[in-house]
């Protein structure tokens, strides 16, 4: 008798997409008709700039340490490539919109805002963003065969204007992303939460989604025994990764059937208006977005926390005031919680990090195999500064990129590069043959010593 075949394509179509997917595998029967790995873009944006002397790394460019901003990223430093000299000259210049706007609008679009009627800071001309963003303009290059071409995640982002939009699928066209992980969860993995319908509706989902689990397990066990142990080690530890982010989401029953069970226990919903639950909102999104990637169901994710200009609130760091207010704040301890805020997005940005590098793709990793791009809006905070930007980036785009350096263009008298090069150069690096992005006039060409 023939062995059965598992292809990851197959698992992702029909009711297998509905909870999950084996990822990548060594074994080539595995792999179907993908002989490597797919690429991955992901954006992980964080509002409010940042403190220059505290985020920019120092040293050489191989011998240097990372700033205490950074320092939560150490255990990835072989897999990242802080930048220093890049400039949004596209929107500095700019008189629509407040420098918070203008950044965010300009962040991926790589173009000035258009001018509206929302108000942002000091200003009340702001529209939306007058070109296509990068995520979007790689989905509809590239066209992934996956099942979602771009996931837009969002972590307490509040604001539906032009500073809370990151994602644009054209001029004028900004693309909302998805706040809440229950919806997010049901969307990607086909979870049965509480809703209309009855019982009975709810019995059919739930044995609908035990159906599901019943085959992809009966198909995991009959390949598992003919596999290496490095792929064991994966398929486990993907199904359970599915299993962890629904046991969260169902308050610790995990939601699945037990002797005498009438329904799922989904337990109480966080609350995604307090402040407070920003860190288990933001967990739930990163691990949904990292096993999204890694069942191939999209390849480009964006993670967007709060809106440009953020006033939200940190209480789980023991901080009174709202973010924007402390970003103002110049004097010592104005900069210490600041500071602590940004040591807190550093620490999410290495949690995402190790997400990814966990799920071993041949002799490199999912995150080998993603560019991960760092962004905020405006750089220096108490100057609403667009110069300079706090870039970074973490991953080698399956060994395009060569990380595990410092890229310092102002360094020996060095001058300044435009944003607009740095997402050419992803886009390049992506596998586009793009010779331009968003505005030509600020945009020369790649980046040098990236690749």
């Amino acid at each position: 008798m023939r062995p059965r075949l598992i292809s990851r394509r197959r698992l992702l179509q029909g009711s297998l997409a509905a909870t999950a997917a084996i990822p990548l595998l060594n074994a080539e029967w595995a792999r179907g008709d993908e002989s490597t790995a797919p690429k991955r873009f992901v954006v992980f944006y964080t509002p409010n700039g940042t403190l220059e002397s505290q985020w920019m790394p120092q040293g050489t460019e191989t011998n240097y340490t990372l700033s205490p901003l950074l320092r939560p990223l150490e255990p990835f430093k072989a897999k990242l490539l802080p930048l220093r000299g890049i400039n949004m000259d596209v929107v500095v210049n700019s008189n629509i919109g407040s420098e918070h706007a203008r950044g965010i609008g300009g962040l991926l679009t790589g173009r000035a805002l258009l001018r509206g009627n929302f108000r942002s800071f000091n200003s009340n001309n702001a529209g939306w963003s007058s070109g296509i963003s990068l995520d979007q303009h790689l989905a509809n290059t590239l066209r992934p065969p996956t099942l979602f071409r771009t996931l837009e995640l969002g972590v307490q982002v509040r604001d539906a204007e032009v500073r809370g939009r990151l994602c644009y699928s054209g001029a004028d066209q900004p693309i909302p992303p998805r706040e809440d992980p229950y919806d997010t969860f049901q969307q990607l993995f086909g979870a049965a939460t509480p809703g209309p319908g009855g019982s009975a509706a709810m019995d059919r989902l739930r044995a609908q989604r035990r159906t599901v689990f019943d085959i992809l397990g009966e198909e995991i066990a009959e390949v598992r025994p003919r596999v290496g142990a490095e792929d064991r080690i994966k398929l486990d530890a993907h199904m359970q990764s599915i299993r962890d982010i629904e046991e969260r989401l169902a308050g610790g029953s995990g939601g699945v059937e037990t002797a005498g069970c009438t329904g799922p226990a989904l337990g109480e919903r966080i609350n995604l208006g307090d402040d407070a639950n920003m860190p288990a909102i933001g967990k739930l999104q990163m691990d949904m977005a990292a096993a999204a990637l890694a069942c191939d169901l999209t390849r480009i994710v964006t993670i967007q926390w709060s809106y440009a200009e953020s006033e939200h609130l940190y209480p789980f760091l023991d901080l009174r005031g709202n973010h924007h207010a402390i970003s103002h704040q110049w004097d010592t301890e104005g900069k210490a919680q600041y500071s602590k805020i940004h040591t807190w997005f550093a620490e999410q940005l290495a949690y995402l990090l190790g997400k990814l590098d966990s799920y071993a793709e041949g002799d490199r990793t999912l995150l080998d195999n993603t560019v991960v791009l760092w962004v905020t809006e405006i750089s220096e905070s108490t100057q609403h500064a667009l110069t300079n930007m706090p870039f970074l980036l973490a991953g080698s785009a399956g060994g395009v990129l060569r990380t595990g350096r410092f890229v310092d263009y102002l360094a020996n008298g060095g001058r300044p590069r435009q944003h607009n090069d740095l997402l050419l150069t992803i886009a390049n690096a992506m596998g586009t043959n793009d010779t331009t992005f968003g505005d030509p006039n600020y945009c020369t060409g790649t980046l040098p010593d990236l690749t």
